[in-house]
């Protein structure tokens, strides 16, 4: 199951993800308004504030729960979200009937040609094994021309290279041997990957922002390392994984960070 080249693979027990209507549904069992709250502590918000275009349609392609839904149309942005997962979409509309949050698939959405000023895609596109190229495509399709592309994947980075691929490999040859079966969940990606299928799907690079969460949250080391999150508080870290944090984030905010922003503009 190893896999030394990028993008790298991450694999679960296909208990745990064969049968869902899409992989990577890390909104299960999470309550809407506390996901809605995580916006402010997300290192994206202040890229997508200030790119999003205030007089624009936006599309948010994988909104799962609707947060960031929720989170800009509440700043004055146009803004509807699509998932296919319907569990999703039915709880959004619990939480709030009117939110324009619908049931649709981001590879072949309904929606015509050049229909949107912006796209947003946020921890999707690295859940399909085929690579994110038919995403990308039907992104290019609905934005107008110059429409602004926001896209956001797990990132390869420098501690997950050193240390924690190693770790997750010889846990999952470990658990093979106990008769465990592992399905593919994601992609970590590298920066250099994402920006170069970018640029063939007809993409102008803007910005790249880390994706992570702002002091006292914390989304790279959180995931990464058990051990090192608080036993109570959800998206923060024990002692050690502050200290840890503080000094990796000296050095640079990209040896841990969970992921990574891209924003984009389709090229006329």
């Amino acid at each position: 199951m190893k896999n030394s080249k990028h993008p790298y693979k991450i694999y679960h027990p296909a208990q745990s993800v064969e049968g869902l209507e899409t992989h990577g549904q890390s909104w299960n069992g999470e309550a809407i308004k506390e996901n809605i709250a995580l916006c402010e502590y997300q290192t994206i918000a202040p890229a997508l504030l200030r790119y999003l275009p205030k007089h624009g349609k936006i599309l948010e392609a994988g909104c799962g729960l609707g947060r960031w839904v929720f989170y800009l149309k509440q700043r004055g942005f146009d803004i509807a979200g699509i998932d296919l997962a319907a569990e999703a979409v039915e709880i959004a509309k619990g939480y709030e009937p009117s939110v324009p949050v619908y049931l649709d698939d981001v590879l072949h959405t309904k929606y015509p040609d050049y229909h949107f000023d912006a796209v947003i895609s946020l921890g999707v596109v690295e859940h399909f094994e085929e690579g994110p190229q038919r995403a990308f495509k039907e992104v290019n399709r609905l934005l107008k021309n110059d429409g602004l592309f926001f896209v956001s994947v797990p990132t390869q980075n420098f501690i997950r290279s050193l240390i924690t691929n190693r770790l997750k490999e010889l846990y999952w040859w470990y658990q093979q041997k106990q008769g465990v079966k592992y399905v593919f969940e994601e992609y970590r990606y590298t920066k250099k990957k994402i920006t170069k299928l970018l640029l063939q799907e007809k993409f102008d690079l803007i910005e790249i922002v880390p994706d992570d969460f702002i002091k006292p949250k914390n989304m790279g080391l959180f995931v990464d390392f058990p051990f090192l999150r608080h036993k109570t508080k959800k998206w923060e870290l024990n002692v050690l994984g502050r200290i840890m944090n503080s000094f990796l984030n000296m050095l640079s905010p990209w040896l841990s960070c969970a992921g990574t922003l891209w924003v984009c503009r389709k090229i006329s």
